[in-house]
């Protein structure tokens, strides 16, 4: 009886000490009991190892889920997990923005640079072109002070390139430090305050599983004090059964929340009285059946072995006389139990390892935490009695992020004070090198714009002769120097030659019967009116001079010669071709008289003809159409050379009419044997009745051309069709249009029969469908207004309003032009009403904000109207 008390006690021991084992284990982090293979019953084993041995079978036979892999690998949705995945942080994204636009910046910084250091290359050539170019007075002074702006800027220009590179370097090297430094220090932050709170939770909870079990409710309440030791930390809550234990309700054990009378049941804070009810309670009952479910299902038939050999255990105490093997039973139950309990002991332990938070709290960026607070919690599971219930409570630690974004902000703001500090010094130095070295090269090139402005101020550049500029550096700037001594000696050059083909150009005129300014030049038209017949003429020629002719003599009141005539090519050798049919036009008829003889004009004909050929010039030819006319009875007799088209105005039917000519070959290309070969120059003759108007006119009113452009301005080519295809005026593949003999006959009849005519241009860059209008109803039906009309339509015909054109964008115009141009053109106002006085000749004016295609060939046409 003795013996079988004291084994009872002896098992009573047993199971005391093993309550306060589970209680110390509690205490500790949780571990892995590493299990060995199973011993067989024959082998001599220790009753540790003969205790996983039970284990092991019991599992075996009953199917139990072991503590394996699978169970490690458990872990609940409300767990908090540290985000580890890439995400798209606008920080990264901004800073890789940063430095391809710091790359760019660097790129055209660099650029800019070495564009200013050549600035004086472009200065050159445009001071070139002022030199040789032929640019009116004010165009001239415009391109002066493009010059000089150039120059004048460049000590800008280089500074701020210079200071914007070094800008650019700083940022590219102070951004990267400064955005990885503070995502750094950021990460390093939130890292540290999720990793104390993590220790101060699981503390929290080690300690309050303890005093949890033993219901130690005074110890349990100064647990929240420990919050101290995380400042960032604003309260801890532990959470449980009340005091009843009649069912988990969230009951409040300890805390230190300031506002925790806002968040309980209770009119005060009753201690295992008073619910808790924030934004956590909505999930703490899935979180609890989450947690049991998961504990009965590991560790359930453990706890059904752990009653099960206590059952045993005290059966074999109840036996009078125990036996060896009973009592080495009895012992080896006690191990087994105690193994049972530490597996217990384990699996509560890794399960209540699990922390979550709410929010979601991320270790990567303070952007990423939304939130300014968060709430970190723990469960605390633990076994007690042989109930199936183990979530016992829950640690909530809400910690704030104000002081991580204080420290954060206060660093970043160090760090861009230095940044700045440093990036204003470098700025300083590089804009003090930059107007260092600029001002070095611009003090060479306004020695040069002051030389250049003395060549535009001086109107006859032969007084240039003798003037020079002289630049002592070695360098680009020295050789634009010499470049322009020498420019400045051929334009004193040019200048002689310019005057001689200016008088070249006026001693060609005088040939012409053009009316005399007071001046004593000659204007662009030249009326003659007598009883019987009107002549009007009008000569506007290209640039430079050229071999275009017309002229009539009155030689004897009754008849008048008339000529007409173009030189092929342009220039002097054209010019010095028609000044001798000019002379021998005269000459001819100065001893003209109205015999048989007199009639017979193809002796002149033959005359040019051999001149020319005999003088062997190549390629040159005259092609012009030689009249005689009868004023008295209307009888026009033609000799032609080539030119075979003749145009009159038939008043009785209200229309003009064209003639052709017999063909003949033009003056100069053959001998007179051989022209008398093909049936030489013969006369033609054609009778003008009363009211009828003889027009003869040169190609260049024709042949007027100007280009395509599209809605942008920009000169295309025509499209609409297959190329080489005809299309209106024009054909498919060309860039221009001419004028045409179409347009010029329909503005004679218009003025003749006092109409509106309309101009339509193809391929009009201010649109098809704006056409232009002449009102001629006003119009008397004279030649001189229909000539009037040929030349001021040809004139808008190559005129465009181009957008962005400016008081320099200038149009040179007659002023007879101009005048007719107020009286009949109804768009005058758009594109002429802008003007400007030309001082160089007051018998023309420039139309300005406008542009025009060039004028490639001489206007002469000449009127000859019979009454």
């Amino acid at each position: 009886m003795k013996h079988r008390f004291l084994v009872l006690l002896s098992f009573l021991v047993f199971l005391a000490l093993q309550a306060r084992a589970q209680e110390l284990y509690n205490e500790k982090p949780p571990h892995t009991i590493m299990t060995g293979p199973p011993l067989t019953a024959q082998e001599h084993t220790a009753p540790e190892q003969l205790a996983q041995e039970h284990i092991a079978g019991e599992d075996d036979r009953a199917g139990a889920v072991t503590y394996g892999d699978s169970a490690q690998a458990w872990r609940p949705s409300w767990a908090a997990r540290l985000r580890s995945r890439i995400v798209a942080d606008s920080s990264v994204i901004a800073l890789v923005v940063i430095l391809l636009f710091c790359a760019l910046g660097l790129l055209v910084s660099a650029r800019g640079i070495s564009s200013a250091a050549a600035e004086s290359a472009a200065i050159r050539s445009e001071t070139i072109a002022l030199i040789t170019g032929d640019i009116m007075p004010s165009e001239k002074r415009k391109r002066m002070i493009h010059i000089k702006r150039k120059g004048g800027g460049l000590r800008l220009k280089m500074a701020s390139f210079t200071t914007a590179l070094v800008i650019l370097v700083v940022v590219m090297i102070s951004t990267p430090l400064y955005v990885m430094t503070g995502r750094i220090q950021e990460e390093t932050l939130l890292k540290g305050l999720y990793d104390r709170t993590m220790v101060l939770l699981e503390g929290i909870a080690a300690e309050a599983r303890v005093l949890m079990s033993s219901d130690n409710f005074l110890e349990l309440s100064r647990l929240s004090g420990q919050s101290a030791a995380v400042p960032e930390a604003r309260y801890v809550t532990i959470t449980g059964y009340g005091r009843e234990k009649t069912g988990f309700s969230d009951y409040v054990l300890a805390t230190n929340d300031k506002n925790i009378g806002s968040k309980i049941d209770t009119p005060e804070l009753v201690i295992g009285q008073s619910r808790l009810t924030d934004d956590l309670s909505p999930g703490i009952g899935g979180i609890e059946k989450d947690l049991n479910s998961r504990a009965k299902t590991e560790i359930g038939d453990v706890s059904g072995m752990i009653t099960g050999f206590t059952g045993e255990a005290f059966d074999l105490v109840q036996l009078s006389n125990l036996t060896t093997e009973q009592l080495r039973r009895i012992d080896e139950i006690a191990v087994i139990v105690q193994a049972l309990h530490n597996r217990i002991n384990e699996t509560l332990a890794r399960m209540s390892g699990e922390t979550g938070s709410e929010p979601a709290f991320s270790t990567s960026a303070l952007k990423e935490n939304t939130a300014d607070t968060y709430m970190f919690y723990k469960p605390i599971l633990f076994r007690q009695g042989s109930g199936d219930t183990y979530y016992r409570g829950m640690v909530r630690v809400e910690v704030s992020t104000g002081p991580i974004v204080q420290q954060i902000q206060s660093a970043r703001l160090n760090m861009l004070m230095v940044i700045a500090g440093i990036a204003l010094a470098s700025v300083v130095i590089g804009a003090a090198g930059a107007i260092i070295l600029s001002t070095m090269l611009i003090r060479s090139i306004k020695q040069l714009v002051i030389h250049v402005e003395r060549i535009r101020d001086t109107e006859d550049k032969a007084e240039l002769e003798g003037v020079e500029i002289e630049i002592n550096s070695r360098d680009e700037i020295a050789a634009l120097g010499d470049t322009i001594n020498d420019m400045t000696y051929g334009l004193v050059k040019a200048a002689a030659v310019a005057s001689d083909l200016s008088m070249g150009k006026e001693i060609q005129k005088k040939f012409i019967p053009l009316d005399v300014s007071p001046d004593g030049n000659k204007l662009t038209t030249g009326l003659k009116n007598t009883k019987h017949v009107e002549f009007f003429g009008y000569y506007e020629g290209a640039k430079g001079v050229s071999g275009d002719y017309f002229d009539f003599q009155d030689l004897d009141g009754r008849y008048f010669a008339i000529i007409k005539g173009d030189v092929a090519g342009k220039g002097v050798p054209a010019a010095l071709i028609m000044i001798q049919v000019a002379t021998m036009f005269l000459g001819f008829f100065r001893r003209w008289s109205p015999t048989d003889k007199g009639m017979h004009i193809e002796d002149l004909v033959y005359q040019i003809n051999d001149f020319i050929e005999a003088m062997g010039f190549k390629g040159r030819f005259a092609a012009f159409t030689l009249c005689l006319f009868d004023s008295h009875t209307g009888l026009a007799r033609f000799c032609n050379a080539g030119d075979n088209v003749i145009h009159w105005y038939d008043a009785s039917r209200r229309k003009i009419k064209t003639v052709t000519l017999r063909e003949t070959p033009a003056a100069g290309i053959l001998p007179n044997y051989l022209v008398e070969s093909k049936g030489g120059y013969t006369i033609q003759t054609l009778t003008i009745e009363h009211g009828d108007v003889l027009f003869l006119y040169t190609d260049g009113i024709e042949e007027s051309k100007r280009r395509f452009r599209n809605t942008d301005f920009e000169e295309i080519i025509c499209g609409e069709g297959e190329k080489d295809t005809p299309h209106a005026t024009h054909t498919v593949g060309q860039g221009d249009e001419e004028m045409g003999p179409n347009r010029v006959q329909d503005i004679i009849n218009a003025v003749m029969n006092k109409q509106i005519y309309t101009l339509h241009k193809y391929h009009n860059p201010e649109g098809e469908d704006h056409d232009l209008q002449f009102d001629f109803t006003n119009c008397e039906g004279k030649a001189e207004e229909a000539i009037m009309a040929m030349v001021s339509v040809e004139k808008i015909f190559r005129m465009y309003k181009a957008p962005g054109a400016e008081e320099d964008s200038r149009v040179l115009v007659d002023k007879k032009v101009d005048e007719f141009l107020r009286r009949c053109f109804l768009q005058y106002r758009d594109y002429c009403y802008n003007t400007k006085e030309n001082p160089a000749n007051n018998a023309y004016m420039y139309y300005t904000h406008v542009k025009e295609d060039d004028q490639y060939d001489d206007l002469t046409i000449l009127g000859v109207n019979r009454k």
